[in-house]
């Protein structure tokens, strides 16, 4: 991974990074680092909301799962059948089919998943709720940004869309069921173990970022004005009801800061050197 700015000052004089940098490296050194700052602030600020919430947070897994027939052997997902209720997991993850889209501005080799399972007698009304209480009471993420991809059995979390004042019909894309159970992407439809045929009911919550006043998605896949933030997890018998929100993209969508692909490339091999066991797919990120 290239030297960051802060390394290169600490190894010479400002002036010296004038000359090892030209100024859109140093531009994009400044980005990494200010977003770096703010992934930190993120992370806090969940675990606070969460711990206020009375839930416990679980030492993630490794990177690494030993199951190298999947996605090389690295963890994909938070695991839905290892989080108890009451408890929450950030999860550093990697998809090696990532590899393919690492030009998107929303893509990183490294990325962590914050996994919460509250209360056992949870519903989707409930898990939509705190969804929402997160992004909009702890993190002041604007409504009018806020937009969702489910599928017909979503239909539960109307009125407590409408009454938040995020209109379902307004808001919410609606899949076709079929194509979304064949497409098995998560949208509408999230299949914990890979090779199986159980799966959870979701509705994905996209954010709008940039400046423009694009209104909800009416097709799949979203416009690349819209990342996805996270999921609701609002039924099936997979796994229990929760939400799941990746940490960086909240990020994103909070300051419209990202670093690069390669900016993060140093951290995933960090991360799976000190897991301590080296999956076949990592060589896909080489």
């Amino acid at each position: 991974m290239g030297l960051s700015r802060r390394r290169i000052v600490q190894l010479g004089t400002a002036a010296t990074v004038g000359t090892i940098l030209p100024l859109r490296a140093i531009a994009a050194a400044d980005q990494n680092d200010g977003f770096e700052q703010d992934f930190a602030d993120t992370v806090t600020r969940l675990k606070m909301a969460f711990a206020q919430l009375g839930l416990t947070e679980t030492q993630p897994l490794p990177l690494a799962t030993g199951l190298d027939d999947y996605n090389g052997g690295l963890r994909h997902d938070f695991d839905q059948s290892a989080l108890p209720s009451n408890a929450f997991v950030i999860q550093p993850l990697a998809r090696v089919g990532d590899v393919d889209e690492k030009s998107r501005t929303d893509i990183l080799p490294l990325f962590h998943e914050v996994g919460c399972h509250p209360a056992a007698s949870a519903d989707g009304q409930t898990a939509t709720r705190l969804m929402m209480r997160l992004l909009r009471e702890e993190f002041d993420l604007d409504p009018a940004r806020i937009a969702f991809v489910s599928v017909p059995q979503s239909g539960d979390m109307r009125p407590v869309l409408d009454q938040m004042d995020l209109p379902f019909a307004d808001k919410v894309l609606l899949r076709d069921e079929v194509e979304a159970l064949a497409a098995r992407d998560a949208s509408g439809f999230f299949f914990p173990d890979p090779f199986g045929d159980a799966y959870i009911v979701t509705m994905g919550v996209y954010y709008r970022v940039g400046g423009t006043n694009e209104p909800a998605p009416k097709v799949y896949p979203p416009s690349d004005n819209w990342t996805e933030i996270g999921e609701i997890m609002i039924g099936g018998e997979a796994a229990p009801v929760g939400i799941s929100i990746g940490a960086e993209r909240l990020t994103y969508a909070r300051t419209g800061k990202f670093p690069t692909w390669d900016q993060r490339l140093g951290a995933l091999f960090a991360q799976v050197e000190q897991d301590g066991t080296e999956p076949p797919g990592l060589a896909t990120f080489r």
